[in-house]
């Protein structure tokens, strides 16, 4: 048994011959103390050169014979954990969207969008009215896998309807070292093997998958991916001299950028990243954030609102050029998606009455509605005047 002894910075252990068990806080600490042996564990297990096989660990079967690199049952340490792949290499997702576009987190509660994913949510991406520069993302945090690293991506989605693009994915990378030094590799939404047909969807991204570009900034002169926006595979990205050397801080899949046309809803439902599946959820009731749906138009308005997932409706504002005339009554209608017996008209308001111009709706609780409700906003025009409407619903 050992015994303690007073030292003059505090208590130290010593075994039976009075020698320091824990060792000190130097570069190497003595022989046979407890720091000494920490140390030669953490720094004795290394990779050896050109071998998969973990170095300065002897493996041996229940014989005693030794594991070799060429043996049979040899524990190997694939490319994938060589590289660090670890809990917390791949973030929470989170919803992103620009411009006409919409994104937000949906029950998978009716069928068909109940049939994959494995929380019970997707990720709804809203394409909507395309201009150029309108989208809807799936961002997932990447903590700094190697470019050569990345092998494999597997995600599907559901498209209410066939459109010229799918769901693509993007690989967003910089430079270990320099911050400065940055792109986004994007895959072109439209590239042939892509699905884009209505009803389910699936892509098996890989280093064969082509269509793939980039821009960015401050990446010099490269090897292989030589110019910005032209199409290349993605072997080609982790071949090249720069490329080679970046890490990845982010992977997304998008929805939109196309230069015109209406894109409808697409759900992603699964998304695996190097065989790490990445669950698809809100991370509390902060991620479901209220949506606006805009319209604005210098005729008879008349549009839906139809999530397809439980939400509340929250307001409506409604700006009109000059005074609407007299008798053009403005309504919301619940659609319910039970049955037509339970289709109720939420709010009519005639704004010529006060000669309004603008009108503020709140609703809030007791408004909230089923996946499979619609709501129906309907406002005549005779006159033609422009009325701009603002539509405020929050997802459930």
């Amino acid at each position: 048994m050992g015994t303690r002894k007073v030292a003059a910075f505090g208590r130290v252990l010593v075994d039976q011959n009075e020698n320091e068990v824990i060792g000190e806080l130097q570069a190497t600490p003595s022989e046979y103390t407890l720091l000494r042996r920490l140390k030669d564990l953490l720094t004795g297990t290394i990779l050896a050169a050109g071998s998969a096989v973990i170095g300065k660990v002897r493996l041996v079967t229940a014989t005693g014979d030794e594991l070799t690199d060429d043996t049979a049952d040899a524990i190997k340490v694939t490319s994938v954990d060589a590289a660090g792949i670890y809990e917390g290499m791949f973030g929470k997702p989170e919803l992103r969207y620009a411009k006409n576009s919409r994104a937000y987190w949906s029950r998978g509660t009716t069928s068909p969008r109940n049939q994959k994913g494995g929380t019970g949510w997707l990720a709804c991406l809203h394409g909507r009215v395309q201009t150029g520069d309108d989208w809807a993302a799936i961002y997932v945090p990447v903590n700094e896998l190697p470019v050569t690293d990345f092998d494999t991506a597997k995600w599907s989605y559901y498209m209410t309807t066939t459109q010229t693009m799918g769901v693509n994915i993007v690989v967003w990378v910089h430079d270990p070292d320099d911050f400065d030094k940055r792109a986004e590799i994007t895959q072109l939404g439209g590239v042939a093997g892509l699905e884009k047909a209505a009803g389910w969807n699936a892509h098996e991204f890989d280093s064969t998958d082509g269509g793939m570009f980039w821009y960015g900034e401050n990446t010099g002169t490269h090897d292989t991916t030589v110019t910005a926006g032209t199409q290349y595979t993605w072997a080609q990205f982790q071949a090249d001299d720069v490329f080679s050397t970046y890490t990845i801080y982010r992977i997304s899949f998008e929805f939109g950028w196309e230069a015109a046309g209406t894109f409808d809803h697409a759900w992603v439902a699964d998304v695996m990243l190097n065989g790490q599946q990445i669950p698809l959820k809100p991370r509390s009731d902060a991620d479901l954030t209220p949506i606006h749906d805009y319209l604005d138009i210098a005729d008879t308005a008349s549009f839906t609102v139809a999530p397809k997932t439980p939400f509340k409706l929250l307001s409506l504002d409604v700006h009109a050029s000059a005074v609407l005339d007299t008798g053009e009554v403005l309504t919301i209608t619940k659609d319910a998606g039970m049955d037509t017996s339970f289709d109720t008209v939420i709010l009519s308001e005639d704004l010529f009455i006060g000669s309004r111009t603008s009108y503020h709706a709140v609703f809030g609780e007791g408004f909230e509605f089923h996946e499979d409700d619609e709501l129906d906003v309907a406002q005549a025009n005779t006159s033609n005047d422009t009325i701009g409407f603002d539509l405020c619903w929050k997802p459930l």
